[in-house]
């Protein structure tokens, strides 16, 4: 069984050596993975974290691989800055308001990964939201463009959100491969130990 880390301790780390403005970024981060704890499906405590010389990013995996959200989009805005940045998998662990966030750490390769985005990215097909009123809707994603900033003036802010592909199967099949991915390098990456007769 792998060991979980203290996350927000490891990332600070890694802030620490390579990026060099906006180390700020880090507490919106942190925010960001103190919530997921309390989360109850692992796909909402499954995140892609980079660190570049100017700032941060958290991101929703699920979201990453969904490429008309903004998620998609930051995550593979920097391929031109590939070799400076850091990249990783997090997956949070369940837990409580102000306890340490604990969960697995996965590095990546951000240049072969993005690529991989692109290929196996999905279009989204609808988007469900809860406003500040409790009003909730379900509607394509073209509508929700053309719609959104009339709804947001009338019930409020988005409280929720999520976006959907039109094969749910589909995406979890290209998550689990992705996943698949880093588990095989990780293994490779292991030393072998002498065995003594």
């Amino acid at each position: 069984m792998e060991k979980k880390v203290d996350i927000i301790p490891f990332l600070e780390g890694i802030v620490e050596e390579n990026t060099v403005s906006y180390q700020s970024d880090l507490k919106m981060d942190e925010r960001i993975l103190q919530a997921a704890m309390l989360e109850t499906y692992q796909e909402d405590r499954t995140f892609l974290w980079m660190s570049r010389p100017c700032g941060t990013r958290c991101l929703l995996e699920r979201e990453i691989f969904l490429r008309e959200t903004s998620a998609h989009i930051t995550w593979t805005h920097y391929d031109y800055d590939a070799e400076y940045i850091k990249a990783f998998r997090i997956i949070v662990a369940p837990g409580r308001p102000g306890a340490f966030v604990l969960g697995k750490i996965q590095p990546l390769n951000y240049g072969e990964q993005i690529q991989r985005v692109k290929q196996n990215a999905l279009p989204v097909e609808t988007v469900q939201m809860t406003f500040e009123d409790g009003e909730a809707y379900t509607m394509t994603f073209a509508e929700y463009r053309r719609q959104v900033h009339a709804l947001t003036q009338y019930h409020g802010k988005i409280q929720q959100m999520c976006y959907k592909p039109g094969n749910e199967n589909e995406l979890t099949c290209v998550l689990q491969a992705e996943r698949a991915i880093s588990a095989a390098r990780k293994r490779t990456r292991r030393p072998r130990k002498l065995q003594t007769r």
